[in-house]
């Protein structure tokens, strides 16, 4: 028996995840570097004495837990990576590498994701056990919305016959000790726009002799507010942002060129289709009425996390075991993006909210979780994948 298995039994689950998420948040590492953050989990799971898959995976971890007897397979997913800030939250265990910090909680989750595995591994080893398997997936590049389709890409879930996904986040912005808990659209899709106005430059001070291009842009940016107010309905959930307008080099000196950046998300693929649609005709138009040329990029990211119905009705149910109806509430929906919708596109899945309580929003440099939630998400996860494998065995 190694040291690490010595402490592990004579520390409480909650113990040993707390450190075990604290070591994360003291090392973090940004997407697709996770190679240390790997190291970890799969160090905490063979400790655990859990199955670790051989796929070839550069970062993230895939496991899985067999049940005494054949029957069907259920995922669940925890995300790994952080984010490129500077922590500022204080914290005896702070980020140790500047510019680095887990600032969405996906220490958080991969804390819960292996708490998961421990529990899932006590139900496999007793007398009941369970007929099945659980596949765990600790995936790399969330947040940069590559991960998931580098774990679809391993054929890991064709290969398992994976009949459902689930997955969680937590949620600063929820009552801490709540599990949130939606069916159909719980978060946006992501698409993003690159738009060049080129114009005629010329001399401040004789405007008739140019085409601003920065007086287009500024048109531009004005009138993408009309996509959401006017081409969609007011029950469609929309937001077109720009975040980026660059143009000129002097005051007195109209340029040649205007750049704009952005992303539009939308809960409702319809309203996503119709969006993007009705986007290239105003800018084009708009353009070509001011009398400049345009030239611009779209790009579809990501979909909308679409929960479904069944899976989220067994989540539900089990969370309710686990913290009672009281606590489990309605999710509400956010247009932030997450690239668990990738793995919807293949199969049935839940993604669930964990009620963190804290003052700061995520990718916030004080951005912190309620470690409280550890376990209990633990719990949710092993709980609703056993309701799951049960209902189809």
């Amino acid at each position: 028996m190694s040291m690490s298995q010595v402490s592990a039994a004579t520390e409480s689950l909650q113990e040993q995840l707390v450190r075990f998420r604290r070591k994360l948040h003291e090392h973090p590492e940004l997407s697709l570097e996770e190679f240390e953050t790997t190291q970890h989990i799969r160090d905490f799971l063979t400790d655990h004495g859990i199955e670790i898959l051989d796929y070839p995976l550069r970062t993230g971890v895939l496991a899985i837990i067999r049940g005494r007897k054949p029957g069907p397979c259920v995922a669940i997913r925890a995300d790994i990576d952080a984010l490129p800030i500077l922590e500022a939250t204080g914290l005896a265990y702070t980020s140790q590498v500047s510019g680095k910090m887990h600032a969405c909680g996906h220490d958080f989750h991969t804390a819960a994701g292996v708490g998961a595995a421990v529990l899932a591994k006590e139900a496999a080893d007793s007398e009941e056990s369970f007929a099945g398997s659980i596949l765990f997936v600790y995936q790399p590049a969330e947040e940069v919305g590559q991960g998931a389709k580098i774990i679809v890409d391993t054929g890991v879930f064709e290969d398992l016959q994976v009949g459902a996904i689930i997955g969680e986040h937590n949620n600063p912005l929820q009552a801490l000790g709540t599990i949130g808990v939606k069916s159909g659209a719980l978060m946006g899709s992501v698409d993003e726009f690159r738009i060049v106005v080129h114009g005629v430059g010329g001399h401040a001070a004789i405007p008739e002799l140019t085409v601003d291009p920065i007086v287009i842009a500024s048109q531009i940016v004005s009138g993408l507010q009309h996509l959401v107010s006017r081409v969609t309905s007011p029950h469609d959930q929309v937001v077109v942002t720009v975040g980026k307008f660059q143009a000129g080099t002097a005051r007195n000196i109209i340029p040649m060129e205007a750049v704009l950046e952005g992303t539009i998300r939308s809960l409702q693929p319809a309203a996503r289709a119709k969006v993007e649609e009705h986007f290239h005709t105003f800018v084009e138009q708009t353009v070509a009425a001011y009398g400049g040329k345009v030239t611009f990029e779209f790009e579809r990211i990501l979909p909308s996390v679409l929960n479904d119905e069944a899976t989220s009705e067994v989540v539900r149910a089990a969370a309710v075991q686990v913290v009672g109806a009281e606590n489990v509430v309605e999710a509400s929906p956010t247009l932030g993006g997450e690239d668990f919708a990738l793995y919807q596109q293949h199969l049935p899945g839940c993604f669930f909210w964990v009620g963190t309580g804290k003052p700061y929003g995520w990718h916030h440099p004080s951005f912190d979780v309620d470690e409280s939630m550890l376990q209990t998400t633990s719990q949710v996860f092993v709980t609703a994948a056993l309701a799951w494998l049960k209902q189809h065995a």
